[in-house]
């Protein structure tokens, strides 16, 4: 039996900004896309990892994301998900409700931090928002054991559901 995996990446943005005077109104109308193929052709990087999950982090508790050593249950089977990089990270926090957000980053022993930084940084995703991180080429590096901890922390005082897609190459 052969795998293949070929996963298709799109974010736009589109706005119609106007200033009204007297006489004229002025407007920009613009859109930026950002479209891309990661595996599933020679000519796209290759990708061989995809793990994804609903999950619910606790008020004020954390939920650390292993990414050497990533659960999986499939077809009554316990799988582990090792990626050795990620090139694509999509994060939707769920709630709906204004407070609700999640801090992403920051584990203070094994960080994952390639794409914050440094060990320490975080950055907050607010609720009904989404993180998509990609890096096609090379991908961020997943070292096991020395940063390889994604932190999904929930600094509130109400349990915050979110979905995540990891997408990589398995170490």
């Amino acid at each position: 039996m052969s795998e293949s995996l070929s996963v298709d990446l799109k974010a736009s943005l589109a706005w119609l900004f106007q200033d009204t005077s007297q006489l004229s109104t002025v407007a920009d109308v613009a859109r930026l896309d950002y479209s891309n193929v990661l595996g599933g052709a020679p000519a796209n990087p290759a990708v061989d990892l995809l793990w994804h999950a609903e999950r619910t982090v606790e008020a004020e508790d954390v939920d650390d994301l292993v990414l050497s050593a990533l659960p999986k249950s499939l077809f009554g089977q316990s799988l582990s998900f090792h990626f050795a990089s990620v090139r694509a990270l999509l994060l939707v926090n769920l709630s709906t409700t204004a407070g609700h957000d999640l801090v992403v980053g920051g584990a203070p022993a094994a960080p994952w931090e390639a794409p914050f930084g440094d060990a320490g940084d975080s950055l907050r995703l607010p609720a009904d928002s989404c993180l998509l991180l990609v890096a096609k080429k090379e991908g961020w590096t997943v070292d096991d054991g020395t940063s390889d901890v994604l932190r999904i922390e929930n600094p509130g005082d109400q349990p915050v559901t979110y979905r995540v897609a990891i997408v990589g190459v398995a170490a």
